[in-house]
């Protein structure tokens, strides 16, 4: 991360670089990439206990000799708020994915259960929370070690983590479910990027024909020699539109011989490439999913794992998208649903449009940093 960091100009602070030299980062990705299931659960819960051991650990003496004046702490990180509490230094919660404030109308943050407000539902996704309290128990055991040491009540919940001063995601309030008690300090931004980075990233718009353009992405996760980039192109082959596909891994020759002969390339200059396109196909990642909605282009999501089948079903919610759950992934059924986003005057694509001005009018990343430098300002 810190190539990255310095590169924007940032400084940096590594923690536990001792126990994390530089590359296990790849290699953490690369091994989780490979895992499904229960293998793929238990070794993200392993992970985030150590992360979370490190951070608080390492993290205080670390934050008092940068002096640190305030925190901007991810919701996915319970540990952040934590040293907050324990140096007395204001924080601010991020939403990068969904936001994990529980209510009980809204089903926990990692299934693609649709919102409901019947009995059923009520019981379905209390149940999924105590499931889930029971996974996140190993991290709240580390968490509550360090907070009996340093005089700080124990935490029983995630929103015990949260900031009381701001709580910001990533998306408009039009793309979650309907919520009820989200307290005041939380705000729905839309989607934060940075056009400068997408832009620095080489790619061959000399081949693009002029056709209208599909673009599929399936993150960083996925290896490149995949089957569904096989499924896609297959699907896509012979429809009056180009396919670009972004692997999202590796450094050698992109996939070649696709049905189709589509575009592909390893890393691809998202924004640009989406600010041109008439359907994405994605993995349902909350970046790509938010992204589209921004320049208005209807999704077809293929929720692989983790956020995605919620961030999926919020998609078809809107109606500005397609969801294909990856056991019914064939070409013929992917085909059908991007020849309905690309017919002229569909719904998707005008719910999608209309998603776009909410998106453009929550804010986005210049709001956010408003509202991150108001910390210092109170």
């Amino acid at each position: 991360m810190e190539a990255k960091a310095r590169s924007e100009g940032l400084q940096f602070a590594a923690i536990g670089y001792q126990d994390y030299p530089a590359g296990a980062l790849a290699e953490s990705v690369a091994k989780l990439s490979n895992l499904s299931g229960r293998a793929a659960l238990k070794y993200s819960v392993e992970s985030a206990c150590n992360i979370s051991n490190l951070i608080l650990r390492d993290g205080p003496k670390i934050m008092q000799q940068l002096n640190i004046d305030a925190l901007l702490i991810d919701q996915n990180e319970p540990s952040g708020g934590s040293v907050a509490e324990h140096l007395r230094i204001p924080f601010m919660s991020v939403c990068t994915s969904l936001p994990l404030n529980r209510e009980p109308l809204i089903p926990p943050p990692f299934v693609g259960w649709q919102y409901s407000d019947s009995v059923f539902a009520r019981a379905r996704n209390r149940i999924g929370y105590a499931i889930a309290d029971r996974l996140i128990a190993p991290i709240q055991a580390v968490l509550n070690k360090y907070r009996k040491n340093w005089n700080l009540g124990p935490i029983s919940k995630p929103d015990d983590t949260f900031s009381r001063i701001a709580e910001i995601a990533q998306m408009p309030q039009e793309f979650d479910f309907p919520r009820e008690r989200l307290p005041q300090t939380f705000h729905y931004l839309g989607p934060w990027f940075d056009e400068r980075s997408s832009s620095s990233i080489p790619f061959p718009f000399e081949n693009l024909d002029g056709r209208p353009i599909i673009y599929g992405s399936l993150g960083t996760l996925q290896s490149k020699d995949s089957s569904y980039f096989h499924v896609m192109a297959e699907a896509c082959n012979g429809l009056e539109a180009q396919l670009v596909l972004s692997l999202g891994q590796g450094t050698g020759e992109a996939i070649l011989n696709l049905p189709g002969k589509p575009v592909v390339v390893n890393y691809a200059p998202q924004l640009e490439l989406l600010s041109r396109a008439a359907v994405t196909i994605t993995h349902a990642g909350m970046n790509t999913t938010q992204q589209s909605l921004y320049f208005g282009v209807p999704a077809v999501a293929i929720p692989l794992a983790h956020d995605q089948p919620a961030i999926a079903a919020r998609l078809a919610r809107t109606g500005a998208g397609i969801v294909i759950p990856p056991g019914k992934l064939n070409p013929v059924r992917l085909r059908g649903a991007v020849s309905s986003l690309l017919s002229e005057g569909n719904e998707y694509r005008d719910r999608a449009r209309q998603l776009q001005v909410q998106s453009r009018r929550a804010g986005g990343v210049n709001r956010a940093a408003e509202l991150a430098e108001s910390l210092l300002a109170e």
